[in-house]
């Protein structure tokens, strides 16, 4: 099958381009003309331009048959909230407009379990009530919205994909900065309730899903969550690591409220010239809400199972950040 795929350069843009490749799929990445190329696999084709310029996208779109939009402006505290929904927003509905009448039968979107947001009831699924702490899951919010009225009215099939958190071989925001804060014996305090849960979903078991995605019929217009079949709490996350890495666990625990003000006082140091997840008072929050969610609609729909558990893929991450040297051993 012939495919677009845009946000080529990105981590999951990179992986999926290799397994797409491997599939037996003609990719064509569409870029920035200043878009770093590195480490994309050999026979990909590039197409130049932005989504925010129709022109370039209707060139680049030509002939293919199915799009895979990945491209996103991805930050939990965006210096540039309004630019943030132009791309997220705007840039989503250009590149289906532009999919309109073309021989593109196939709309795959990158969505974010962020548009769900803490869950009331968990596990969450498809059509639990959307709850997004963050303005970027509020952006995919509205992106999925756009998608689903666009694509009835060009008659284009759509697949939005919801993935939790995404690790592997990455600085990615969660377990890279926790591991960096529990090794470092900087993350000494836990909030009292650490029993909400958390879900990361390795690499390589969320590239499967969006192959598979290509050509699930039963897929056709649904939107589907892909995370491990089962969660950790933040207190069995946070022991995991300090134990994988050989350190002590935090050992004081306070009330949530008196964890979110030390947070705000520790904040402005932690993120001096520089943007983190863990190290803000919105974490605390998020930490008080369950994110645990099920797979079962992608493993009936799409024929996709996980491969890996939570902890194995956090066990695949830390050994990447030490081989790596992105985190050193003392």
């Amino acid at each position: 099958m012939k495919v677009l795929l845009t946000g080529a350069t990105g981590f999951i843009g990179r992986k999926l381009a290799a397994a797409l490749v491997e599939a037996g799929h003609h990719v064509t990445a569409f870029v920035r003309p200043t878009s770093n190329r590195a480490g994309l696999p050999d026979g990909i084709q590039f197409a130049e331009g932005d989504m925010l310029d129709e022109v370039s996208l209707k060139k680049a779109i030509e002939g293919h048959e199915a799009v895979i939009h990945l491209a996103a402006y991805f930050d939990f505290f965006p210096s540039d909230e309004e630019l943030m929904f132009e791309v997220n927003v705007e840039g989503t509905k250009n590149i289906l407009n532009a999919c309109a009448g073309t021989t593109v039968g196939r709309f795959i979107y990158c969505s974010t379990t962020e548009a769900m947001g803490g869950v009331r009831f968990p596990p969450g699924d498809e059509d639990t009530e959307l709850r997004p702490l963050y303005s970027y899951g509020e952006s995919k919010v509205e992106a999925e919205r756009a998608i689903r009225e666009i694509s009835a009215n060009a008659s284009i099939d759509h697949v939005i994909l919801r993935p939790t958190g995404v690790i592997g071989d990455y600085v990615d925001f969660v377990a890279f900065e926790a591991t960096i804060a529990l090794y470092h014996g900087e993350w000494s305090v836990m909030p009292r309730d650490d029993q909400k849960k958390i879900m990361l979903i390795h690499i390589d078991d969320v590239t499967r899903a969006f192959v598979a995605a290509l050509i699930s019929k039963s897929a056709s217009n649904n939107t589907i969550i892909l995370c491990p079949d089962e969660p950790m709490s933040w207190a069995e996350f946070v022991e995991f690591i300090t134990s994988y890495v050989d350190v002590k666990p935090p050992s004081l625990r306070v009330p949530s409220v008196l964890a979110k003000a030390g947070m705000g006082i520790l904040s402005p140091f932690k993120n001096r010239g520089k943007t983190t997840f863990l190290w803000h008072m919105k974490s605390i929050d998020a930490m008080m809400e369950d994110r645990w969610y099920t797979n079962e609609k992608a493993k009936r729909l799409l024929g996709w199972t996980p491969e890996f558990s939570m902890q194995e893929a956090l066990k695949m991450s830390i050994d990447w950040f030490f081989e790596s040297g992105n985190l050193k051993k003392e």
